[in-house]
């Protein structure tokens, strides 16, 4: 049987309830096994690419199609897939990631005279492109707004008294196997380019396509982050290099607000600073998440309303009162998924605790303190909530990546 008749619109209705039943209920109900060679890519998530086929063809059709009903190979569902703009990943995902990490680990970096420190030009400029990969821009970029944007990063960040020379990295992250550069004519590119050459010739560079593939995926975007900080640029202001180079999601596990991102307080005050007249106003449009209330409602009725972390249950207006946590945060850059397992029954304070980083899951299932001094105590969990394991660990290492805490992980 044919798969022409499935449209866009009919294989995202089929991920939305491989995510609604879990992939092993998915799997089962429509008679498919796990996929061996080709996998849907969608919003960091990974789907058995042949079953999303047969159940998109279902919901094309009302003809649902089962695994011996049709090939799964590159001639045709991948073929399928990719014409219909989907990504479709082939080979073994963990084992290129090893890969990934691998060469980000042995980068051949120089080391200035008099100075064993290895230089941060390509960590540095590796940790911008990734802020545009997680930002799904493109992945090369003009010489012109490589130089522009990689430039002040490197005085910002740079080994003290090292010159900011954005042309090396724009090269030499080819001997990476990470990067590709384009545009500069073969006759030139025998040698190292001047700076002059690419200004005359605006070359573009950035990662292969290949790199970019992998790092679609979330996970390995945030080990590759982590691994390119705790490699080279140990000793760096976290906060501050993550805003300067567009990761500033990262350092949060949810969508919290800095305290200089809330200007609620800009209306006028008198000479002592407090407020004068009404709260100011300002018109905005945003572009929110629409979470499922009902596992909301149900993480909460498992929980029967009390925190799993400090056992507290709160009351307001005299109903009982928790919040429904997310392990893995919705949206960029996490694309964490709406469902139950990555779900927890939190107290407003921790959940603050837990959103800014503050407070992690452990591989024992203890919740500890990033910084120290919190007695360890059992995350709690009701018969009937699973939770993902994968989810605790993502959020863990987003609390490494932060804190940089010793045996965190």
């Amino acid at each position: 049987m044919g798969l022409g008749d499935i449209r866009y619109e009919h294989v995202i209705a089929a991920t939305e309830e491989f995510r609604r039943l879990g992939r092993d209920v998915f799997l089962r109900t429509y008679g498919f096994g796990r996929a061996r060679s080709y996998e849907l890519v969608l919003d960091g998530r990974r789907y058995d690419s042949k079953a999303i086929a047969g159940v998109a063809h279902g919901y094309a059709t009302g003809d649902f199609l089962s695994a011996a009903d049709f090939s799964g190979g590159a001639a045709t569902v991948a073929r399928c897939l990719r014409e219909l703009g989907f990504v479709v990943e082939t080979g073994e995902p963990f084992s290129n990631r090893a890969a990934l990490l691998a060469r980000l680990r042995n980068l051949k970096v120089s080391r200035g005279p008099g100075n064993p420190a290895p230089s941060r030009h390509q960590p540095l400029s590796l940790l911008w492109a990734i802020s545009r990969a997680a930002d799904e821009r493109p992945r090369l970029t003009l010489w012109p707004t490589f130089r522009d944007e990689v430039g002040p990063l490197l005085v910002e960040f740079g080994l003290p008294n090292a010159k900011a020379t954005p042309e090396y990295p724009f090269w030499y992250l080819q001997g990476s196997g990470l990067w590709e550069v384009r545009g500069i004519p073969a006759e030139l590119a025998k040698r190292t380019p001047t700076t002059s050459t690419l200004n005359e010739h605006h070359p573009q560079a950035g990662f292969t396509a290949e790199t970019a593939d992998l790092l679609r995926d979330p996970v390995t975007r945030l080990e590759a982050i982590a691994t390119i900080c705790e490699t080279y640029l140990e000793d760096v202001d976290r906060q501050a290099l993550f805003a300067r180079t567009g990761l500033s999601g990262y350092t949060t596990a949810g969508g919290l607000l800095s305290p200089s991102e809330d200007d609620s307080a800009d209306g006028a005050t008198d000479e002592y600073g407090r407020a004068i007249g009404p709260a100011p106003r300002r018109d905005a449009t945003r572009s929110v998440i629409v979470r499922d209330e009902a596992l909301a409602r149900r993480v909460k009725e498992l929980e029967d309303n009390r925190c799993q972390i400090c056992g507290t249950a709160l009351r307001h207006l005299n109903r009982p009162y928790s919040q429904a946590a997310h392990i893995r945060g919705l949206g960029s850059p996490h694309h964490g998924p709406d469902e139950l397992q990555n779900l927890l029954c939190l107290c407003p304070n921790c959940h603050i605790l837990f959103d800014g980083l503050e407070i992690y899951v452990d591989s024992d299932g203890l919740v500890r303190g990033t910084r120290g001094g919190r007695d360890p105590r059992p995350l709690r969990r009701a018969p009937g909530h699973p939770v993902e394991e994968a989810h605790i660990a993502y959020h863990r290492s987003l609390c490494v990546l932060n804190a940089g805490t010793p045996g965190v992980g």
